[in-house]
């Protein structure tokens, strides 16, 4: 009668675990990938093939590899290697592993269903911060740092917290570095979980970027988020082997410190910025020339309304297209009508900022303010305000009494830090036809 392959294995096993038991056994190398399950389709196979070769040929004696849904949050499966030379053969490994290969496919091969959101498409999003929460609120058995593979876009995408997303050109300003996790997703609490201290390898398809400076300032803040977080991005890369290559090894990364960069104190705020992709596409507010001002042709239509100063102050603008709509502002960056955009440049002499609304508006109800939230400027902020509606270009000047920024208070004691943009009378409408009548 012949023995069955299972009853060997066993008995192999056996006799290797017998024969090593007297072995000082060394704590386990854990090795952990994040999967986004909205991966494109053409890609998937690349990645299932990969990490199944990690399982069955790559992975050390002695460790274990977690693979998680890294925008879920939730396990996908999971494998041991114990420290027994019968692991050393790719088929024992396939054998003992067939359960954990099969939930890795039947992961992959699922049609995972994306958020719904009329910004956001989601393609391959993960949501790091959440993560890594999860991560330290289940701690590994072993002291010693794991490595992490993420397969994901970099670019933050939350249903939830959709005016921390980077897509369309956005990146985190410092603000959100200095950040509570109260005031930011990306903010972090000192006396929460301990994240556990990690190398983070990251593959991401595509180009998914706005830019290169668009990659550069995500690159940066994702470096300075990590380092917050006692991390490291070790690999930044789209190419599969090279990312592989980094896990299995838990190459070390470059530190922000070797990059030149760090978290600039002075910005307290917590807001949004963003990188064009069309580098005229504020043409129409730096220029120094208008267009001819006559009353617009028509009262409904896209509208941009945009604001620029030469001080070195912080000055910000707020928008609605109607009432009972979203205003638009540096907290509230994206609405069904448009999008907020500041200056990435934050220099002196330059500074803009504007609201586009992509939506046909109604310029009788349009509603604008200016705020003067920090610095100090003596005799207060002026600059100019400018509007482009109806193919025309319109201008005015704008004023603020303060001398100082009010972190953008509102309410009757803070009238002076605010002044009103007269939207109707700068489009040189008639109060006839603004009212309406």
């Amino acid at each position: 009668m012949k023995t069955s392959l299972s009853l060997l294995l066993a008995l192999s096993l056996f006799t290797a675990n017998g024969a090593e038991s007297q072995k000082v056994s060394s704590p386990t190398q854990p090795y952990v990938i994040g999967i986004s399950p909205l991966l494109d389709k053409t890609v998937k196979d690349d990645v299932y093939r990969s990490i199944v070769r990690l399982m069955v040929e790559d992975l050390p004696l002695n460790s274990s590899l977690t693979v998680y849904d890294a925008f879920e949050l939730k396990t996908i499966t999971h494998v041991a290697l114990p420290e027994a030379r019968v692991f050393h053969s790719p088929k024992t490994r396939a054998n003992q592993f067939a359960g954990a290969i099969r939930e890795l496919k039947q992961f992959l091969a699922q049609e995972h269903s994306a958020p719904t959101n009329a910004h956001l498409k989601f393609a391959e999003a993960i949501r790091l911060p959440q993560f890594l929460d999860f991560l330290a609120e289940n701690p590994r058995s072993t002291n010693l740092q794991p490595a992490l593979l993420l397969i994901g876009s970099p670019l933050y995408q939350d249903a939830k917290e959709p005016g921390f997303s980077m897509v369309d050109g956005y990146f985190p300003a410092d603000g959100h570095l200095q950040a509570s996790r109260e005031q930011s997703i990306f903010g972090f609490t000192t006396n929460s979980v301990a994240t556990p201290s990690v190398m983070i390898h990251w593959l991401y398809f595509g180009d998914p970027w706005v830019s290169d400076l668009h990659k550069e300032k995500v690159t940066r803040f994702w470096t300075l988020y990590l380092a917050r977080r006692g991390a490291q991005l070790a690999a930044f890369t789209t190419d599969l082997p090279t990312a592989l290559q980094s896990f299995k090894q838990n190459t070390l990364g470059t530190t922000a410190a070797s990059k030149n960069w760090t978290a600039d104190t002075t910005q307290s705020k917590i807001e949004m910025l963003r990188v064009s992709r069309n580098v005229e596409i504020a043409d129409w507010l730096t220029r120094s020339t208008l267009s001819d001002e006559s009353p617009p042709t028509t009262l409904v239509g896209p509208m941009k309304i945009g604001i620029r100063w030469k001080h070195n102050i912080d000055v910000d603008l707020y928008a609605t297209p109607r009432s009972g709509a979203e205003t638009l502002f540096f907290q509230h960056v994206r609405s069904p009508e448009g999008y907020y955009y500041k200056d990435h440049r934050s220099s002196p002499g330059r500074e803009y900022e504007f609201i586009e609304f992509e939506s046909p508006v109604d310029a009788r109800e349009v509603e604008a303010f200016i705020n003067f939230y920090k610095g100090h400027c003596p005799g207060g902020p002026h600059g100019e305000v400018r509007i482009e509606f109806d193919g025309r270009i319109y201008g005015a000047p704008f004023s603020i009494s303060a001398e100082e920024g009010n972190l953008g208070r509102s309410g009757q004691s803070q009238q002076e830090f605010w002044t009103r943009i007269p939207v109707q009378e700068i489009l040189k409408l008639s109060r006839q036809t603004a009212s309406g009548r």
